[in-house]
């Protein structure tokens, strides 16, 4: 009968000589002599063994039900590990499709995110958009990000991954965009089908813009749809929303950066008809 000294099995296997030991010591898989001197040898029977138990380790099974298994090994068991292992890989292969759909669904969105217009307006009817919210007056993006991973961990069992999907963005009040304060955010919200508020429908004034989230930078994107709404006799009505489609999450490089300005917007006629009417 052949034998193998521990470290040739560990070079064998690829498993190291302290798990070996740690195997032994549990009485998961014993060697088949021991030396006066200390030495261990293992003869085929142990390495048919340790097949058996890099297998079921590899399916997640716990040492003390390997131990188990490997103690009295009998037809009843062996089927009801088969089924066990069955089940175990339906499991993997469902996580597997859902983590395959998520990557698929991902890729999708930075393709597409990849292909908008950048500085194009856009006049643009939204349907209504249930939103999580978190109303607080905040100045930088970092700020922006906090409330927005405190939205996600009051949600039921943090089912969101809000960064992912451009869903998440922040308010900006009428009177703070009259006044120009472009980056006092007074409010941040995650956009998800089983929230609780709402950003209602209209019709918006919509634009990309790419960089960072510098003051200069996003007044003068401001200022464009500013000019553009005093062309085009449109007011404001109702608070501003931007979401960040590409961010801190996505990429290091700020210039990458991706974020839509949505501004809901009402004719000057009409606002006027309607103020008529109210009086």
């Amino acid at each position: 009968m052949k034998l193998y000294r521990i470290g040739e099995i560990s070079q064998l296997y690829g498993i190291s000589v302290d798990t070996l030991r740690h195997y032994e010591k549990m009485e998961i898989l014993m060697p088949e002599q021991v030396s006066d001197s200390g030495y261990r040898y293992y003869s085929n029977r142990q390495i048919w063994q340790l097949n058996i138990i890099r297998t079921l380790r590899q399916l997640g099974i716990g040492l003390l039900d390997i131990r188990d298994y490997m103690s009295h090994r009998t037809l009843d068991k062996s089927q009801a590990l088969v089924e066990f292992q069955l089940d175990t890989i339906d499991q993997k292969l469902r996580e597997l499709n859902r983590l395959k759909q998520e990557l698929e669904d991902r890729h999708y969105y930075f393709q597409e995110s990849q292909q908008v217009k950048i500085g194009e307006i856009q006049l643009k009817t939204l349907p209504v958009r249930k939103v999580w919210i978190e109303m607080r007056d905040v100045r930088t993006v970092w700020e922006i990000d906090r409330l927005h991973k405190e939205i996600e961990l009051n949600i039921e069992e943090s089912r969101l991954s809000y960064f992912a999907w451009g869903r998440a963005g922040a308010f900006i009040s009428e009177g703070d965009f009259h006044k120009g304060n472009h980056t006092h955010y007074n409010g941040s919200f995650i956009i998800d089908k089983l929230a609780d508020k709402e950003i209602p429908a209209g019709d918006y004034l919509c634009m990309h813009f790419q960089g960072e989230y510098s003051q200069q930078n996003i007044d003068e994107q401001y200022f464009r749809i500013k000019n553009y709404m005093k062309k085009q006799a449109l007011e404001i009505d109702g608070p501003v929303v931007e979401i960040y489609k590409l961010d801190i999450h996505e990429t290091d490089d700020e210039q990458e950066y991706l974020t839509e300005i949505q501004i809901p917007v009402i004719a000057q006629e009409e606002r006027l008809f309607l103020e008529t009417k109210a009086k």
